[in-house]
């Protein structure tokens, strides 16, 4: 516990130093540097160390990071592995002049703004009190999530509370004659094809229906002069809902159908 204390104030003091500007003569004998590239979620970084010639065959490279409190030393088949305390196993023997160290496609999202350090020594203990390690790089922040789009609006179903009359209606006048309409209703306009009704002389009825009454049944005129035409709808339903009329001038008689939906 005492190591990894030691080894947190010195990455605490690190900072420090660096945010000041300032040159430690704990890092005078330390050539160490990093090149990062690539975006958060596939960082790479190459770290280059030029540890001092005694070490050459016998000393142990280290590669550490540091995120809030917690130490991670970098082990070359474990990945990151958190410090515990003690001589860390995560370590690369050096065996040549200079050393570097490769992180590939590295995903650092969920350690943005660690640090990392690179230091060297007999053991870790060696590389604390004699200084040799530096910080190399400051991991990228996260990105920022991306917007939320705004939802298209979805348009208003618009109904038609009409439609169930529509259809084949069955018409009889008060003279026993017969035929069939096919009306169809909107809450602003009805037509009525009178094709098949001979009695009326005309084809077809395109009336407004911008009137319409609460009670059960209700009657809209295309006018209020002659010809007169008339549509009477019983909403309620019932054996003859629809009734239509016809009158051409004053001295005619009026003609008119009761029908029933088929």
């Amino acid at each position: 516990m005492r190591l990894t204390c030691t080894l947190k104030k010195i990455a605490a003091a690190t900072a420090i130093v660096a945010s000041l500007g300032a040159a430690s003569p704990a890092w005078a004998d330390i050539t160490a540097s990093a090149m990062a590239s690539g975006p958060s979620s596939a960082y790479t970084l190459v770290a280059r160390v030029t540890p001092e010639a005694q070490y050459v065959g016998r000393g142990k490279l280290y590669f550490v990071m540091l995120h809030g409190s917690q130490i991670y030393a970098l082990s070359e088949t474990r990945g990151f592995v958190p410090y515990t305390g003690g001589e860390p196993p995560e370590y690369r023997t050096i065996s040549q002049a200079t050393e570097t160290i490769t992180v590939q496609g590295w995903n650092t999202t969920a350690q943005a703004g660690a640090s990392i350090f690179v230091g060297f020594g007999t053991d870790v203990m060696d590389m604390i009190n004699n200084g040799r390690f530096k910080q190399v790089a400051t991991l990228p922040a996260a990105p920022a999530p991306a917007p939320t789009p705004t939802p298209t609006p979805t348009p208003p179903v618009t109904t038609n509370p009409y439609a169930v009359h529509n259809g084949t209606y069955m018409c009889y006048d008060d003279y026993g004659r017969s035929g069939t309409v096919t009306a169809t209703f909107t809450a602003s306009n009805t037509v009525i094809d009178t094709t098949r009704l001979t009695t009326i002389p005309v084809y077809s009825y395109n009336l407004s229906l911008s009137t319409i009454v609460s009670q059960p049944g209700y009657r809209t005129y295309s006018s209020t002069s002659l010809p007169l035409k008339l549509v009477m709808l019983n909403p309620s339903g019932g054996p003859y809902s629809l009734a239509i009329g016809y009158q051409s001038n004053a001295y005619s008689s009026q003609i008119v159908y009761v029908c029933t939906k088929r």
